[in-house]
């Protein structure tokens, strides 16, 4: 077999452990910005669809159009982002899904439950576009950024499921 044809190692920070000692492959950056980017999308294209479904029901209900304006703004974005959560956590997100990572708890590996997935993507939906924000100004910085395998600051890592 040609050396091309082999299969290359993997960088030495995309290794980690769990708390409990066992291995996982931490997800490329790429892949992170990928899953965040599709996820973010359709948070915003149900956003749009509840958004109208909200403001035909206000307008039936006899609200004022500024007070079902506000109604339909902030509870479609806020339900979209719980519903899209807490449907994908029985699974996987379709960001997940097209960017073969997976988020695993750090203490025992295991996958976010569907609670624990609704709370993530509605902070997600709210905070992108500060994420976005740093992703494009981070590298503007000169900064060397935050190695996510070393800070363990949050409870859950974002796994590549497709390597090894």
């Amino acid at each position: 077999m040609s050396q091309s044809t082999q299969e290359k190692p993997l960088p030495p920070w995309r290794h980690g452990k769990f708390a409990d000692g066992r291995p996982f492959v931490e997800a490329t950056s790429g892949q992170r910005v990928g899953k965040y980017a599709l996820d973010v999308l359709v948070i915003l294209v149900l956003f749009v669809v509840l958004f109208f479904v909200l403001a035909i029901i206000s307008g039936a209900a006899g609200l004022s159009s500024d007070a079902g304006a506000g109604i339909a703004f902030g509870g479609g974005y806020a339900l979209s982002a719980l519903g899209y959560g807490f449907v994908a956590g029985f699974s996987r997100t379709l960001g997940a899904k097209a960017a073969g990572v997976r988020n695993l708890r750090y203490r025992d590996g295991k996958p976010m439950g569907p609670l624990q997935s609704a709370w993530r993507m509605l902070a997600l939906a709210l905070f992108w576009p500060f994420i976005l924000f740093g992703v494009v100004v981070s590298p503007l910085s000169g900064s060397l950024g935050i190695s996510a395998n070393k800070t363990r600051f949050r409870s859950f890592v974002v796994a590549d499921v497709r390597t090894r």
